[in-house]
């Protein structure tokens, strides 16, 4: 029995093998989702606050900006995956 429970390595396998198993076109559209995705996840990082705010304000301001590189990365991994695959330099 498969677990429902899989971790971001069992995901990732899972991704590849998809992509493999995706036409060029596929693989060339989902590649124009991920930048485009990029593009508007980039332009919502947010600055640092102009005022010193408090440790709370701080605290957000840090835990949103570590969420959206987090996804940022995500997307970048799959870009170069997916450019790759496309042979894309």
């Amino acid at each position: 029995m498969q677990s429902c429970m899989q971790g971001p390595p069992a995901r990732a396998a899972r991704r590849r093998e998809d992509q493999m198993n995706q036409s060029e076109e596929e693989l060339r559209t989902r590649l124009r989702q991920v930048e485009e995705s990029l593009e508007r996840l980039r332009a919502d990082l947010p600055g640092p606050p102009d005022d010193p705010g408090d440790f709370v304000d701080a605290g957000q301001y840090l835990s949103q900006r570590e969420e959206l590189e987090g996804q940022i990365e995500l997307l970048e991994a799959e870009r170069e995956r997916l450019r790759d695959s496309l042979g894309l330099e």
